[in-house]
């Protein structure tokens, strides 16, 4: 994704919140009986640099008094992503503590590498500043291919497509210190996307994209400098 695709997907936020629904609340707070029980990856940034499993593009980020520092290079066209390689996992949970230190806005990408119906196989992700937490169906949402070529091409959507656009995206108002630490709780299950910030739901969204079978790439993308992150799971049923 480059920069005026983020820009896009930001800016088409406002757009579209008069016609989505509002998050549901119906689904509680995570209980320690959760489906995924097995620790599939976890890291407290306790080594002297980012550990061999990550991968880093167009980063700067570090290890930095125990935890992960996400940074932009100053003349960067495109967020800091620093990324995990999956085994083709289909449900999964994954939890952070984040803080922000300078930037106001980080996300959390799920991609399938090898499907080519989107744009770099982006399934779906989950975008956090300190007023909202968005989640997105990228894969039938603004990162299918026909759309955002579209799009790319300066073209205009049609209603239908706007309409399809408004039921893949979910946008929560919510109010994050940005001076303290927080909690995250991500769950992708079947075609639900979940978030809690400090065990407080935070949205629910339910779209085909979603329960695509095989999410291959994590990727914590930093818009900006910085972002704090410590204590980072992914747990599988």
């Amino acid at each position: 994704m480059d920069s005026r695709d983020l820009f896009r997907v930001w800016s088409i936020i406002p757009l579209l919140v008069t016609v989505i629904c509002q998050a549901t609340t119906s689904f509680a707070a995570p209980t320690a009986d959760t489906p995924f029980k097995k620790i599939f990856f976890s890291d407290d940034f306790s080594g002297p640099t980012l550990g061999e499993d990550w991968g880093s593009w167009k980063s700067e980020s570090v290890v930095r008094d125990g935890v992960l520092v996400g940074i932009t290079p100053r003349d960067a066209d495109h967020p800091s992503v620093n990324s995990l390689t999956l085994p083709k996992l289909g449900d999964l949970e994954v939890a952070l503590k984040f803080k922000f230190a300078g930037s106001d806005r980080f996300s959390l990408m799920f991609r399938d590498l090898s499907y080519k119906g989107s744009h770099a196989g982006h399934i779906c992700h989950v975008s956090i500043s300190p007023t909202a937490v968005v989640l997105n169906d990228g894969k039938t949402g603004i990162f299918r291919k026909d759309i955002r070529d579209r799009r790319q091409a300066g073209e205009k959507l049609d209603e239908q497509t706007k309409q399809t656009l408004a039921t893949r995206t979910l946008r929560t108002p919510v109010n994050i210190d940005p001076d303290t630490w927080h909690t995250l709780l991500i769950r992708i299950q079947g075609d639900h996307l979940r978030a809690w910030v400090d065990a407080i739901p935070a949205g629910d969204l339910q779209a085909p994209g979603i329960a695509h079978p095989t999410k291959s790439n994590m990727n914590i993308t930093t818009v900006d400098r910085e972002v704090f992150y410590d204590d980072f799971s992914i747990r599988i049923p």
